[in-house]
């Protein structure tokens, strides 16, 4: 659970969510695995959109980008 929690926060662009605060704005990048088969555009607007919405809606601070970069497909074990 804390290793989940520390690459959650972490600055390692790999994975994780990457926080950058200048001239009053917001600058979102979200390193994401998506599941394979599923519409990676699709995911991406609206991991996008819904960050967007509520970090600005919770800390009333603009959000300038939500930039979603998926750094890989997951594969579910069908059997």
């Amino acid at each position: 659970f804390t290793r989940g929690v520390s690459r959650f926060f972490s600055k390692d662009q790999q994975s994780g969510v990457v926080i950058n605060y200048e001239n009053d704005v917001l600058v979102i990048d979200l390193y994401v695995v998506v599941e394979y088969g599923t519409r990676i555009s699709s995911v991406a607007k609206s991991a996008a959109n819904n960050i967007k919405f509520n970090v600005e809606k919770l800390i009333s601070i603009p959000v300038s980008e939500v930039n979603v970069h998926v750094r890989g497909l997951r594969v579910s074990d069908t059997d």
